[in-house]
């Protein structure tokens, strides 16, 4: 083989992205905080009804959501990327709210955050491709057994998606990096299961303290990562004294 054919470049026809072309808007929420975390669901149609009833449109397992809380009503944005939604609350007992605050009815914005009972969802509008993205990091997402975090592979691809998202809006993002000190001591003093309680409690402190809209995960045996969105240096410093 010539050193002009080691040189050559190969032409490739580009694949088609089944479901659509990369330039399709399609509206999703994507669950940030609940049983169903990590999963995306894609908006079709109008008049559905989100809720922990299993005969709801959106099905949410979360005991802190009405039967049948909220509506998502199509409508259509002449300046948006595509279709939009008003989402109205049904009368519920916990109420719905958007960005923190209470709503009876709202025109969701791309990138707002719902909160349905204990269950956070984000409203985004994505072509085909970050929507099969979304789909797979849904597929691929494990918890760490002892701490309820996610491994450190599916804290990776959670970290992957929310990186590129604050990068294309210019939002700032924050990485806590945690250890726990002389934790050998506990385990070689106390034996491994009170160091296998140490760390499922820090595993319940950490998820009690940060955002519902942050994610955490167990790096290595006794190594913690949090990711908090749209969150600059100095309110990750305050974030970490509030862990630590």
């Amino acid at each position: 083989m010539s050193r002009k054919d080691l040189d050559r470049t190969i032409a490739f026809q580009r694949p088609k992205v089944d479901g659509g072309e990369s330039g399709d808007a399609q509206s999703c929420l994507i669950v940030l905080k609940g049983a169903e975390i990590g999963r995306d669901f894609r908006l079709r149609g109008s008049g559905l009804v989100i809720g922990r009833s299993p005969e709801v449109d959106i099905r949410l397992p979360d005991d802190q959501a009405s039967r049948e809380h909220a509506r998502l009503d199509r409508t259509v944005d002449v300046q948006g990327p595509g279709p939009t939604y008003v989402l109205t609350d049904l009368e519920s007992t916990n109420r719905t709210f958007v960005n923190t605050k209470p709503v009876d009815r709202v025109v969701l914005q791309n990138g707002d955050k719902i909160q349905i009972g204990d269950s956070v969802l984000k409203y985004v509008v994505l072509d085909q491709i970050e929507a099969n993205f979304h789909a797979e990091i849904r597929n691929r997402i494990t918890y760490d057994q002892l701490t309820g975090l996610l491994t450190k592979e599916s804290l990776y691809l959670a970290f992957q998606m929310e990186l590129e998202r604050c990068h294309r809006y210019g939002m700032p993002i924050s990485v806590l990096m945690m250890d726990l000190d002389f934790f050998k001591s506990v385990n070689d003093g106390h034996g491994h299961l009170m160091g296998s309680h140490v760390l499922a409690e820090v595993g319940r402190l950490i998820r009690e303290t940060i955002r519902e809209t942050d994610v955490s995960g167990r790096y290595g045996g006794e190594e913690f990562i949090s990711y908090l969105t749209e969150t600059d240096s100095k309110g990750s410093r305050l974030a970490a004294e509030r862990i630590r």
